[in-house]
C-alpha cells in the first residue's frame, strides 16, 4: 500500500492512496477514516463544528424496525401491480422542499409572535400524567392480575411468538413472480469491469438527474462523478469466496438503473459509500430500500465469510437531523474517538445528549487508553525508487532531522493511522526532492 500524505492535521487529516488492499483499508475504517475517490480522510472531531463518528451494524443481530418492512412490503406492490403507494416512509427532502418547510415555519413563528403562549397545564400531584409506555404497562399488569397470570411468563411468550413470525429481507425478496408487472434486480459490479464501463454514462446521467433534483447542485460534470464514486485505490481480490474491493450495486427496474449504490467489500463488513436515485421513483423510499438490500448482501456474505459480518454507513453527526436515520438500522454502534473501541448507539446517544464541548463532541470511554501507534523510525518510506525506513530516510536527509514541523506531522500520522499499518509504505515529497 502506497500513501501520500495530504497536510496536516487541523480539521481533517488527508492522504491519496495510490493502491491499497481490502484488509489495510478495513483497518483504516476502525480508526475512523473514509475515502473519496483515492482520497482518505479523517475528521478531528475535537475541533470540527459537527463531529463525525464511524457507524456500523452487526447484521446478524439486525431486526427490521415497521417503517422499514413498509418500505420493503411498498416496493414489492409495487412490482406486482405497479401502482404507488399511498404513503411513503419519512426519508431526506430536497433543498426546495426544505426551503418551503422554513419559509412556511418562519411565517407562522411570525404570525403567532404576537400572541400570548398558551397556559401549561398543571400536573396534578394526586393524579400523575403517565407516557404512554405507562399506560400499556399498567393495563398490562391489570389484565394479568384478573387472569391470575405470571406477567414475565406472559412477555416471555410473547417475545417467542415476536421471534417466530418476525420478517426478514430474505422473506420479502423470496415473494417475488415471474407474473409481477415489473421486474427488479440487483447485480453488483466492479467498478475497473467492462461491464461498468459500458453504462457508466448511464450512471452518470442518474447521478446529474439526483444531485440536480435533490441537492440543486447544478455543476455536476463527469470527470468529478469519475474521481468522485468510481476511482478507487482498492484493488480485487478473493478471499473466502467473497470478492472484495469497489464495486456499484445496480438496481434495476426493468433493466433501467434506477439507484446505484456505491459499495467497498472489505474482509470484516460492506462499506457504503454514496447512493443515488432516479428521484421519479421517490415514491418508493429507495433510500431505505437500498440499505436494507445492502444489508442483505452483507448477510449473504457472512454466511459464506463468518468474520465479515459489518454494514458500515458511514459517518454518524449527532447535530444533523439529516444523519439521524442511520440509527434507525439497530442495533447499531459508534466508534470511540480516544480509544477505538466500539459502544452501542443507545449509550453514545446518552453521552452525546450530555455533551458540554461547544461542538457536541464527547469520548465515549474516556478512562480506555488511546492505541499505541508504530513507532515513527520504523514506518516505511518511498524515497527515489526505493523503500525505506523512516529513520534510513533521515539519514539520507539529515536536514529533515532537524525540521520539527515535519517530524510533528509524521507522528501525527502514525498516530492517526494506527498501530495495524505497519505494511504500509508513504511518500513524502521531502524524501524525493
Amino acid at each position: 500500500m502506497t500513501i501520500s500524505l495530504q497536510n496536516s492535521y487541523t480539521l481533517t487529516g488527508g492522504a491519496w492512496a495510490h493502491n491499497m488492499n481490502a484488509k489495510d483499508y478495513g483497518r483504516l475504517l476502525d480508526m475512523g477514516w473514509r475515502r473519496s475517490g483515492r482520497y482518505l480522510y479523517k475528521p478531528n472531531n475535537r475541533l470540527t463544528c459537527c463531529p463525525q463518528f464511524t457507524i456500523r451494524l452487526d447484521v446478524t443481530k439486525f431486526k427490521m424496525s415497521r417503517s422499514q418492512k413498509r418500505a420493503m412490503r411498498h416496493m414489492n406492490e409495487f412490482l406486482a401491480t405497479g401502482k404507488r403507494p399511498v404513503c411513503g416512509i419519512k426519508e431526506e427532502d430536497s433543498v426546495e422542499k426544505n426551503a418551503r418547510k422554513s419559509n412556511l415555519t418562519s411565517a407562522e413563528t411570525n404570525s403567532t409572535s404576537h400572541q400570548e403562549p398558551p397556559s401549561k397545564k398543571m400536573k396534578d400531584s394526586d393524579r400523575p400524567v403517565l407516557t404512554k409506555k405507562e399506560i400499556r404497562n399498567k393495563r398490562f399488569f391489570e389484565k394479568c392480575q384478573q387472569k391470575n397470570l405470571d406477567p414475565e411468563e406472559v412477555r416471555a411468550e410473547r417475545k417467542a411468538k415476536d421471534a417466530a413470525r418476525q420478517r426478514t429481507i430474505q422473506s420479502y425478496i423470496d415473494e417475488a413472480c415471474p407474473d409481477w408487472k415489473h421486474k427488479l434486480e440487483i447485480k453488483i459490479v466492479p467498478v475497473d469491469s467492462r461491464e461498468f464501463d459500458e453504462r457508466i454514462n448511464e450512471s452518470f446521467d442518474l447521478y446529474k438527474k439526483y444531485q440536480t433534483t435533490i441537492h440543486k447542485d447544478h455543476h455536476c460534470r463527469f470527470a468529478g462523478f469519475r474521481k468522485f464514486l468510481c476511482d478507487s485505490p482498492l484493488s480485487l481480490e478473493k478471499r473466502d469466496g467473497v470478492e472484495l474491493g469497489s464495486f456499484h450495486m445496480w438496481f434495476l427496474l426493468d433493466e433501467k438503473i434506477i439507484a446505484v449504490s456505491v459499495l467497498d467489500v472489505l474482509p470484516q463488513c460492506v462499506s457504503a459509500k454514496y447512493m443515488f436515485y432516479d428521484p421519479d421513483y421517490s415514491f418508493l423510499s429507495l433510500g431505505t430500500y437500498t440499505a436494507l438490500r445492502e444489508i442483505d448482501v452483507t448477510k449473504r456474505f457472512q454466511q459464506t465469510c463468518p468474520y465479515l459480518r459489518y454494514y458500515y454507513m458511514g459517518y454518524y453527526i449527532h447535530s444533523c437531523p439529516k444523519m439521524r436515520y442511520k440509527a434507525k438500522f439497530r442495533p447499531s454502534d459508534l466508534l470511540c474517538e480516544k480509544s477505538k473501541t466500539w459502544l452501542t448507539f443507545d449509550a453514545c446517544k446518552e453521552l452525546l445528549d450530555k455533551s458540554t464541548n461547544s461542538n457536541g463532541f464527547t469520548e465515549f470511554r474516556p478512562e480506555e487508553p488511546q492505541p499505541i501507534p508504530l513507532d515513527v523510525d520504523d514506518i516505511l518510506v518511498y524515497s527515489k525508487r526505493e523503500i525505506l525506513t523512516f529513520a534510513q530516510a533521515l539519514i539520507r536527509f539529515p536536514e529533515m532531522a532537524d525540521n520539527n514541523e515535519f517530524l510533528q506531522k509524521v507522528r501525527e500520522l502514525t498516530i492517526l493511522v494506527g498501530p495495524e499499518l505497519s505494511e504500509a509504505v508513504y511518500f513524502f515529497n521531502e524524501f524525493n526532492s
